[in-house]
Formats: C-alpha cells, sequence, structure tokens
C-alpha cells in the first residue's frame, strides 16, 4: 500500500491536498453506494482498488473496516465452514500487515457484541450465543473488533473508525 505524499486527483476531477486524507474502497465490495453517496456528498476523497484486507481504509493507514450488510453475513462469515476459512485467512492476514481489523455490522437492532445473545438466524439453526463465541475468539486470537451501526449511518462510522486515535 501506498503512503499518502502527494496530490491526488478526486472523481470530480478535483486536486485533494495531501494532508486530506485518501480513502481507498475495496474494488471487491458490493452493494456500497450509500458509503460512495456519503463521500461524494461531503465531498471526501476516496479511490477504489483491491484491498488485501477489509473493504475499507485509508492510504497508509494501520486500520481497515470490513463491512458486512446483517448480522446474517457476519453469522454466515463466522460459522459456514467454506466462509469461515476466507475469514480467518483475512483475520491472520491483517494481524501480519500490521493492521487493526473492525468488522462493522449494519443492524438497528444491536449495539454491542453481547446485545446477540438472544439473537437466532432466520435461515440457518445459529443462535446468538454460537456468534458471541466465533467473534470472542477472533478478537482473542486476532485483535479483530466487532461493531455496529444503522445503515444510514455506517459511512459516518467508517470514516469515524479510520481516524479515531488508538
Amino acid at each position: 500500500m501506498k503512503v499518502c505524499r502527494s496530490n491526488y486527483t478526486s472523481r470530480a476531477g478535483r486536486l485533494i491536498p495531501a494532508e486530506q486524507n485518501m480513502y481507498i474502497f475495496d474494488s471487491r465490495e458490493k452493494k456500497n453506494d450509500h458509503i460512495k453517496a456519503y463521500f461524494d456528498r461531503h465531498g471526501i476523497a476516496y479511490r477504489v482498488e483491491k484491498l488485501d484486507c477489509g473493504d475499507y481504509m485509508i492510504d497508509g493507514g494501520k486500520v481497515t473496516v470490513d463491512r458486512k450488510g446483517s448480522v446474517e453475513e457476519i453469522s454466515g462469515n463466522l460459522t459456514n465452514p467454506t466462509d469461515k476459512q476466507r475469514f480467518m485467512r483475512e483475520a491472520r492476514r491483517s494481524r501480519q500487515l500490521g493492521l487493526r481489523l473492525v468488522v462493522l455490522v449494519e443492524t438497528n437492532k444491536y449495539k454491542t457484541v453481547k446485545d446477540l445473545v438472544a439473537w437466532k438466524s432466520k435461515y440457518t439453526h445459529v443462535r446468538g450465543t454460537v456468534l458471541i463465541r466465533e467473534m470472542e475468539r477472533l478478537r482473542y486470537a486476532y485483535g479483530v473488533e466487532f461493531r455496529f451501526c444503522p445503515k444510514m449511518s455506517a459511512a459516518k462510522k467508517i470514516v469515524d473508525i479510520l481516524t479515531e486515535k488508538k
């Protein structure tokens, strides 16, 4: 990944000062029109390219955000054997690259991992207690953080996570 040291040109053709963060969106990220709209509306510079870990990060940053569209999606990522292997590889890779991985789950109902205790999947037999156990396992093994927010505030939350001092 390149470090932001010079001027970039935004999608609108405006020159972006080097001191302004350049956000990177993973080219494989789907259904993120609401994220792009927020960035465009607020004049926040971004470019789209393949990321090794996560869906969003700041050029040269040490944090990456992996956005999940629902609790069902993260449940599948953590309990379906094929998806779980892929997700574990991503968690390991982020740790090896020195990146802090934050998983942002879009939901109106839950605010913390502990709130998932009463959750149950509509499509499988997975329950909240199993999901919590898998999330805690990832937190202890790889330092993965799980955060929750409504879909409409996901873009702002991504910006906040990527720019917070830790």
